[in-house]
């Protein structure tokens, strides 16, 4: 969901499926592979919202606005999460919408204006303006990506009524130690996934 707020960007809300939780916690969808599962947080919210920032990426906040407004994020796995530095995510789950924003290409790279704080959200990269659908959310402060060119597009919000804040993105499941295989999920999508990795945050 899309709002639009008084500081010119728009507030992007997302509902989260599988937190972090526990074997005994969760369920099947009925005729899938999808495991439902309860987090553990207090008020029990699977939600949480991101503030664009144009004023600090005008570019990533554009390309960010427009994954969203194409409905991109829909099943898209937290595929990666490091403890204490990041969780990233936006690979699509459907091969051919990737491939579709992968033949749209990479958008050029922002001036880095505003540090990568706990709770911003940037865009991933591979080099220089070669910013296409992967972001990443800072859960911790990750000063030296400044200097590294990562230009923070947003921020988590903190909680309010029926949502929830950083203590969301913190109950992103992970699997210890490894993690899927990123051109597995380009090839194959939610088939990979719901086999190898069920209970991935999306």
């Amino acid at each position: 969901n899309t709002n639009p707020s008084e500081g010119g960007g728009r507030v992007i809300e997302f509902t989260v499926a599988n937190l972090n939780t526990n074997a005994q916690n969760c369920t099947h969808v009925k005729d899938s592979h999808v495991l439902q599962c309860i987090p553990y947080h207090n008020n029990a919210t699977n939600k949480f919202r991101i503030q664009l920032r144009p004023e600090w990426a005008p570019l990533g906040v554009e390309r960010f606005e427009y994954l969203t407004t194409s409905n991109f994020w829909q099943d898209v796995r937290v595929f990666r999460i490091v403890p204490n530095f990041i969780s990233q995510f936006g690979i699509s789950s459907y091969p051919k919408i990737q491939k579709d924003w992968s033949l749209l290409g990479s958008i050029q790279d922002d001036p880095v204006i505003t540090s990568n704080d706990r709770g911003t959200v940037s865009f991933a990269t591979s080099g220089k303006n070669t910013r296409t659908t992967q972001v990443f959310i800072n859960t911790a402060d990750n000063w030296y990506l400044d200097d590294q060119g990562f230009a923070p597009i947003g921020e988590v919000l903190p909680a309010g009524e029926g949502y929830g804040g950083m203590e969301v993105v913190e109950e992103f499941y992970a699997y210890s130690g490894y993690e899927p295989d990123q051109s597995k999920i380009r090839k194959e999508g939610k088939a990979y996934l719901e086999e190898e990795f069920p209970f991935l945050s999306y």
